[in-house]
């Protein structure tokens, strides 16, 4: 009788750890795109600001290329969107369901 409590709740424990890993990595990664999308608004931002008179490069590896205004707002605006419907793509979902079937 106690072997099979104690195998059940071993199985409990692991159901547990692992809601748990899952959960940090899905928070890691909602960081991670949360700081992308803090970024991309600060260049969307600056980009605001120039004129067509300004010149703009991108990075390409080790080279810097020279850009087009309109091309480069597009790019982050883009950039921009992406982010955005990968951080409602990956809300975490309600673990309280899966963390009450455990009780």
């Amino acid at each position: 009788m106690a072997e099979l409590i104690q195998k059940k709740l071993q199985g409990e424990v692991e159901k547990y750890q692992q809601l748990q890993k899952d959960l940090s990595k899905s928070m890691s990664g909602r960081q991670k795109l949360e700081a992308q999308l803090t970024e991309n608004n600060i260049v969307k931002e600056e980009l605001a600001l120039l004129d067509g008179s300004n010149v703009v490069f991108k990075l390409l590896g080790p080279v810097l290329v020279k850009q087009e205004l309109g091309e480069a707002r597009a790019t982050v605006g883009k950039r921009l969107d992406y982010i955005t419907a990968e951080i409602s793509l990956g809300e975490i979902p309600d673990l309280g369901d899966d963390l009450a079937s455990l009780n």
